[in-house]
């Protein structure tokens, strides 16, 4: 009976293997052309099964305990290169793109409706919003970023005007009575430059107006533009809540929101404000002490998700597998099977919902013991309900 049993599950484990194989390889053995490699034709969209699975309905009073976990999923860590590869998406075919492709493509074409700027969804993001960096309440800065040429830009100075408030005083242009009585001339501007030096705030303020001035009206080629790619992404960190289910007895697992963390490719006035107060300090004083000045941000939230907002998408989305390419999982298959590493960084807590960092500053390594220490304990949760 035993072996019976045995042989039984080896030909369901055959089949299923089998059957996802066929569905995999199908789009690229029955191609008409390039074109068409990577979608499912008709045929197949009729025959294809591999739809998300549909989360129950889970009755408040059948949760015996529930616990709501940020965690960071960090890109570096091998296990995790599924997430962050293809990086240069120009050397593989089209159907396989990192799951910040997706997240952005469908924030952008709609089929995303929501984002917001925090995992709380405290403030929505419109589309525009998180392209442009222009709501206030998000400190990521967009996904393009333009600035000056400073090679080129120099030396039209020094044939015209010789600084940037001559270029402007010859074309007249004024930046406005926020920065002086009349700033048609040169030496109105640089006096509020000097009369700043000691407040980096409204020198940067004051440049990040004058640049923005210049780039508007500057031909195309002394502006340097800058575009989001995927190398910026560092991480993502991802809400979810683990419960465990007393009528099914079971300890269960469900993403809440997923965000994508990178490197600022913009500057919102803020950072261009930082930037410009180092760039400033050290044009008037080459032996500037600037450790005192703001540096360059961290890696930043670029916006959060509803989980179930996104599925339909990446459902559609599938992961490149090394060991085997016939064989595809989804993105939505993934996450809900936690196929990650992680490091919690929060837990919910009666401390307003303090970082672990907070609690346990300047030791990373005992905040990975932390984070190990929580994820012990809701999983010793099931462990102990079995044990008395």
């Amino acid at each position: 009976m035993r072996t019976f049993k045995l042989f039984l599950f080896t030909i369901l484990c055959y089949s299923f293997f089998a059957f996802n194989t066929l569905n995999a390889q199908s789009s690229l053995l029955n191609a008409d052309n390039p074109e068409d490699i990577g979608k499912k034709d008709f045929k197949q969209k009729r025959q294809d099964e591999d739809k998300k699975i549909e989360y129950s309905y889970i009755d408040d009073k059948d949760i015996l305990f529930s616990k709501v976990i940020w965690e960071l999923i960090d890109l570096d860590q091998k296990v995790n290169f599924p997430y962050l590869y293809p990086i240069d998406t120009t050397a593989v075919g089209k159907e396989r793109r990192p799951l910040i492709h997706y997240l952005i493509k469908g924030l952008e074409s709609g089929e995303i409706k929501r984002a917001y700027a925090d995992g709380k969804f405290n403030h929505k993001l419109t589309w525009e919003e998180i392209n442009e960096g222009t709501n206030t309440n998000h400190p990521y800065g967009g996904l393009k970023f333009k600035r000056l040429n400073q090679r080129k830009t120099s030396q039209l100075y020094r044939k015209n005007g010789g600084s940037p408030e001559g270029y402007l005083m010859l074309n007249n242009i004024s930046l406005g009575e926020e920065y002086g009585s009349n700033l048609n001339r040169v030496t109105d501007s640089l006096k509020f430059i000097q009369s700043n030096q000691d407040n980096p705030k409204p020198l940067a303020r004051y440049t990040a107006k004058r640049d923005s001035i210049l780039m508007e009206i500057l031909p195309e080629d002394y502006v340097q533009k800058y575009d989001f790619t995927y190398d910026m992404i560092e991480s993502y960190k991802i809400k979810g809540v683990w419960y465990f289910d007393k009528k099914i007895s079971e300890l269960k697992y469900r993403p809440i929101a997923i965000a994508p963390v990178a490197k600022q490719v913009t500057a919102k006035p803020g950072n261009l404000e930082k930037r410009n107060a180092i760039q400033l300090a050290l044009q008037f004083d080459p032996n500037a002490d600037i450790s005192s000045l703001p540096q360059e941000s961290k890696p930043l939230e670029m916006f959060w998700i509803y989980f179930k907002d996104a599925r339909d998408v990446l459902k559609n989305s599938y992961v490149f597998s090394a060991a085997n390419s016939s064989v595809r999982k989804s993105f939505d298959e993934l996450i809900n099977a936690r196929y990650f590493h992680t490091m919690i960084y929060l837990e919910e807590n009666m401390y307003e919902d303090r970082l672990i960092e907070e609690y346990v500053p300047d030791n990373a390594f005992m905040r990975l013991l932390e984070s190990e220490r929580i994820k012990e304990k809701i999983r010793n949760f099931e462990h102990d309900m079995w044990s008395w």
